[in-house]
């Protein structure tokens, strides 16, 4: 009856492990685009600081131009990334959760496998017991 609950209980941790690790997949590329996102957003905001800096009336018409569109960029960057921040909070507690999900059932194996490791030494000494009666009981 052990073993197949423990090996139950082993299916049931595969499979919250399987989902935690779906979950933190799903997070990871998640926060991987959030990240893309800000780099852009601070490459934009780089490029302009530095490009500013000049006296050439031709690039001083191309930056009148550049800079609204760059700041409405740079704004539309920060928006997505703000928009996406609530989604990585509840993956993150979905993954907090099939974390503990899955420690349960690795708790309940960790303890069905002590359980059953300690009736098989207790099933061991008791047959070597018997056999030392057995053999006394010959002499």
């Amino acid at each position: 009856m052990n073993r197949r609950r423990l090996s139950a209980v082993t299916l049931l941790k595969r499979l919250k492990k399987y989902e935690m690790e779906n979950e933190a997949r799903a997070l990871g590329e998640l926060r991987l685009r959030m990240v893309e996102l800000d780099r852009q957003r601070q490459d934009l905001v780089n490029g302009v600081q530095f490009q500013t800096d000049t006296t050439d009336i031709d690039f001083t018409a191309y930056m009148r131009r550049f800079l609204p569109a760059a700041k409405e960029e740079i704004l539309s960057l920060a928006e997505k990334i703000t928009h996406l921040e609530p989604h990585a909070a509840e993956l993150e507690e979905r993954v907090s959760n099939k974390f503990r999900e899955f420690k349960v059932f690795d708790t309940i194996h960790n303890s069905l496998n002590e359980q059953m490791r300690q009736e098989e030494q207790a099933r061991e000494t008791a047959e070597i017991e018997e056999a030392i009666l057995w053999r006394w009981a010959q002499k």
